[in-house]
């Protein structure tokens, strides 16, 4: 413990201060979700992650994300709720909200989404999905945002290998201007131990951002999930960013 204080204590103080608003984070969100997890069952979900799976919910199971993003050479960062649940009486579509808010220009965001399942098959490892979600801004004049059309496909080689692959369109208002641009995005998951997965992913837009994400995925038992995401933007700036999470279905 006194090592980890030193640690601390001799960082930069904007990497001090980003830590110790993301330790914090995960441990509200541990001890929230802690308590519901006495009363659920929670498997591996999207989280933080941009490039999407596959899969949906079982057919009467919902999922609760929430992540915190901190730019690495920023004073504030992006705190996200999402929720996703499959309904008995609509088995192949999940239905979801996203509730994100910036804290560098106090802006909150709503985004409804849905993800249907297209084609499944165990034999050949194969999943294909539609999904899709707008974005509706809370606090601001002009609420429409903008949305995405995305086809998530997921093969698994092996039992312990998912292989994602999205591509799709979106649809974007950046400072008044209207913008459609094709999105792409690869990604990895790799099962290492019961208790711990490592994901990597590299996503991008037409002409426009080019990201990675990578980090590992910690299985508390068979139900909570926390993730710590490490990401770098490939174009502009090349910023930087630390995203800690945690995973609750049920």
């Amino acid at each position: 413990m006194q090592k980890f204080t030193s640690f601390v204590r001799d960082l930069p103080p904007a990497q001090g201060r980003s830590l110790r608003r993301n330790l914090l984070f995960v441990g509200i969100t541990l001890s929230v979700l802690g308590c519901l997890t006495m009363i659920s069952h929670a498997n591996a979900a999207g989280g933080a992650y941009v490039v999407d799976d596959a899969g949906i919910n079982a057919p009467g199971e919902c999922n609760i994300d929430a992540w915190y993003q901190n730019g690495r050479h920023t004073s504030s960062g992006t705190s996200t709720l999402s929720q996703d649940c499959t309904f008995k009486s609509l088995p192949t579509v999940q239905f979801g909200a996203v509730l994100q808010h910036s804290h560098d220009d106090a802006q909150t965001q709503v985004s409804p989404q849905f993800k249907a399942q297209l084609f499944a098959s165990e034999n050949l490892g194969l999943e294909w999905a539609l999904a899709g979600s707008a974005h509706v801004a809370l606090n601001r004049a002009h609420t429409f945002d903008g949305g995405e059309l995305n086809l998530p496909l997921t093969y698994q080689p092996f039992e312990t290998l998912r292989l994602n692959l999205n591509a799709g369109w979106a649809h974007a208002y950046d400072d008044g201007e209207q913008n459609h641009r094709w999105t792409w995005g690869t990604g990895v998951e790799y099962d290492v131990a019961r208790a711990l997965t490592l994901i990597a992913e590299r996503f991008g837009q037409q002409g426009a951002q080019q990201a990675w994400q990578a980090g590992p995925r910690f299985h508390v038992g068979e139900r909570l999930d926390i993730d710590l995401v490490a990401g770098r933007n490939l174009t502009g700036e090349r910023d930087q960013w630390l995203t800690t999470g945690a995973t609750l279905r049920f």
